[in-house]
C-alpha cells in the first residue's frame, strides 16, 4: 500500500467521519480525499511530474494535511520544511532539496523575499491562502489524479534536527513511512472512535507517521493544536473528547507540572493514553503525569531515518525505559562487538522501514548503514526484562579530563530534583584552550530564588565529584531544537541564549 492508497481506503470506509479539525475546521475522509485530488490536479497543471521535489512550508493546519496529500498525489516528493527555520536555514535547505515548487503561507513572505532569488531551480512559489491559488484547485478535477505511484517511490524528504551539526534530508519511499503506524496503533489500541490530539507539527516524523498516517490507518479523528500551551491541551481535550494525547517530554513536563487544581478545572475523562517520543524523558514527571490525569504512558524511541524501532505499549511498558524492540537489534561497543546485558552500547537496528538514503550524501548514508544495519549513534541500555533505556548521543557524553564519562541525562535529572528548578541543561561547555567545562544551564521556577552554592551542595549529595558541574548558569531559557530536544550544539559552543 502506498500513501495514496492509504487515504483513498479509509475515506471509502468512514467518508463522513471528521479526519482533521482546528477549531471550527472541520474536515472529513471525503473531503479530504476530494481536495487533495483536487490539489493533486491543480499541481500537475502546473507542471508537477513525478519524481518533482515540492517543497511545503506552512503552519500547522489542515491545509499542511490537504496540500501534503497533494503533492503525493500528483507522484511529488514532498520536501517538509519546519515552520521555526529562519532566513539563512531556509536558504539552505531549499538548496539542497532542488525544490522546484513551494507551496507556503503569506506570513513568510517577507522572509522568502530575502531568500527565493537565491535558489535558481526553484520555479514557482505558490501561497496556498492567496486567492488565484484557491481559484485554481477549485476548478480543477476531483477524480483521482492519472499517476502511477510504487510503494518504493520516493515520497518524503525529511530534514533532521540539526542537533549535531547540519540538518541532513532523509529521503523515505512510501514503503518505508508506512512500515510503523500501524505497529504503533495495536500499542496503544488505537481504533476509529479515537480522537487523537496533536501538538506535533507534520513536517516532523513523529508527526506525520505516528500520529497522521496511525490515525488514517486507523480513521481515528486528529486535532491539531497549531501552537502548544498546556492549557490549549486540556482546552482541547475537554472540547473534542479527547482520548490520544502525542506530543515530546517538553510537553509532558509542562503538563506533569500543572497545579492539581488546575487539572480539576477541566472535564479530562476522556484521555486514556498519552504518548511520547523524541528525546529521554524524566521517570519522575512521566509519573506524575500518569498519576496526575489517571493515565498510561507510552514512549517510543525512532529516528528520523527509521521512525519507531523501540515502545512501550498498553499492555507491557516500562517507566524510565523506551520499552522494547520491535524489529532486529544490536548493542555494541566501540569496536563493534555486542556488550552483554545491562551494559552501555550503541544501538543498532536492522528494519524493512529504514530510510533509502541521506539526499545527496552517498558517503554519510554508507557511514550509517552498513550491511542492512543502521548505526544510530545512540547510547542504550538494556535490561534484564529486555527494557531499552536510552542514555544519550554518544557525542553528547562529557569526557572528563581523567578520562572518565558522565551522561549530561544524568545529572540534569538530578538537578530537576531540587524544588526551585524549572528546566536543567548539562554539557561541556568549550573553553580557550579547547577542552570542556562542565556546565549546567539552570532556568528557575516562577518566584523562586535559588544560588550556584546551594545548587551545587544539592549535587554533592546527589552525584560522584567527578559528575559535578564545573559552572552554574542561570538564564530565563534552554534553546531547543525545532522538535523540542536541547540545543545542546548551541550550549556547547557558549553561545549567548
Amino acid at each position: 500500500m502506498n500513501i495514496k492508497q492509504m487515504l483513498e481506503k479509509t475515506a471509502s470506509e468512514v467518508s463522513q467521519k471528521e479526519v482533521i479539525v482546528l477549531g471550527s475546521q472541520r474536515i472529513t475522509y471525503g473531503e479530504l480525499n476530494e481536495v487533495s485530488n483536487k490539489t493533486a490536479n491543480a499541481l500537475v497543471e502546473l507542471g508537477v511530474e513525478k519524481g518533482d521535489h515540492v517543497a511545503i512550508l506552512m503552519s500547522h493546519s489542515p491545509e499542511w494535511v490537504i496540500n501534503y496529500f497533494g503533492v503525493i498525489k500528483a507522484g511529488g516528493v514532498a520536501i517538509l520544511l519546519s515552520s521555526m527555520l529562519k532566513a539563512p536555514e531556509l536558504n539552505s535547505l531549499l538548496r539542497d532539496s532542488d525544490a522546484k515548487i513551494l507551496l507556503t503561507e503569506n506570513k513568510f513572505s517577507q522572509m522568502l523575499s530575502a531568500v527565493l532569488p537565491g535558489i535558481p531551480l526553484l520555479r514557482q512559489v505558490l501561497e496556498v491562502e492567496g486567492d488565484s491559488y484557491k481559484i485554481m484547485v477549485a476548478g480543477s478535477s476531483a477524480a483521482s489524479p492519472d499517476v502511477d505511484i510504487d510503494d518504493e517511490d520516493e515520497a518524503t524528504i525529511i530534514y533532521t534536527s540539526g542537533v549535531l551539526g547540519k540538518q541532513k534530508g532523509v529521503v523515505h519511499t512510501h514503503a518505508s513511512l508506512l512500515g510503523t503506524p500501524d505497529i504503533v496503533s495495536a500499542g496503544i489500541r488505537r481504533g476509529r472512535e479515537d480522537v487523537v490530539i496533536d501538538p506535533v507539527s507534520f513536517f516532523y516524523l513523529l508527526g506525520l507517521s505516528e500520529v497522521l498516517f496511525g490515525s488514517i490507518i486507523k480513521g481515528s479523528t486528529v486535532v491539531i493544536i497549531p501552537h502548544f500551551t498546556p492549557r490549549a491541551v486540556l482546552e482541547a481535550i475537554e472540547r473534542e473528547r479527547g482520548s490520544i494525547l502525542f506530543g515530546v517530554p517538553a510537553m509532558h513536563n509542562a503538563l506533569a507540572m500543572l497545579r492539581d487544581e488546575v487539572v480539576k478545572s477541566y472535564d479530562l475523562s476522556s484521555l486514556r493514553v498519552v504518548s511520547t517520543a523524541g528525546a529521554k524523558s524524566s521517570p519522575r514527571l512521566m509519573r506524575m503525569l500518569e498519576d496526575k490525569f489517571n493515565l498510561t504512558l507510552c514512549e517510543t524511541y525512532g529516528l528520523s531515518e527509521l521512525s519507531v524501532v523501540s515502545m512501550s505499549t498498553l499492555d507491557n511498558h516500562k517507566l524510565g525505559t523506551v520499552g522494547k524492540s520491535i524489529c532486529d537489534l544490536k548493542v555494541i561497543d566501540d569496536g563493534g562487538k555486542e556488550v552483554t546485558q545491562g551494559e552501555i552500547g550503541e544501538a543498532v537496528f536492522k528494519v524493512p522501514w529504514v530510510m533509502k538514503e541521506y539526499y545527496k550524501a552517498t558517503e554519510l548514508t554508507a557511514q550509517v548503514l552498513k550491511d542492512g544495519w543502521f548505526h544510530t549513534g545512540d547510547l542504550v541500555r538494556m535490561d534484564e526484562d529486555g527494557y531499552l533505556e536510552y542514555v544519550e548521543k554518544k557525542s553528547f557524553i562529557i569526557v572528563t579530563s581523567s578520562g572518565l564519562k558522565i551522561s549530561p541525562w544524568e545529572v540534569e535529572e538530578v538537578l530537576l530534583r531540587h524544588p526551585g528548578v524549572a528546566e536543567a541543561a548539562y554539557v561541556g561547555v568549550k573553553d580557550a584552550q579547547g577542552g570542556q567545562i562542565p556546565t549546567a544551564f539552570i532556568v528557575l521556577k516562577e518566584g523562586q530564588s535559588v544560588t550556584a552554592e546551594e545548587l551545587a551542595s544539592f549535587c554533592c549529595q546527589n552525584l560522584a565529584d567527578f559528575k559535578l558541574p564545573k559552572k552554574f548558569e542561570f538564564v530565563g531559557s534552554i534553546p531547543k531544537t525545532g522538535s523540542g530536544k536541547i540545543d545542546r550544539q548551541r550550549l556547547k559552543g557558549g553561545m549567548q541564549i
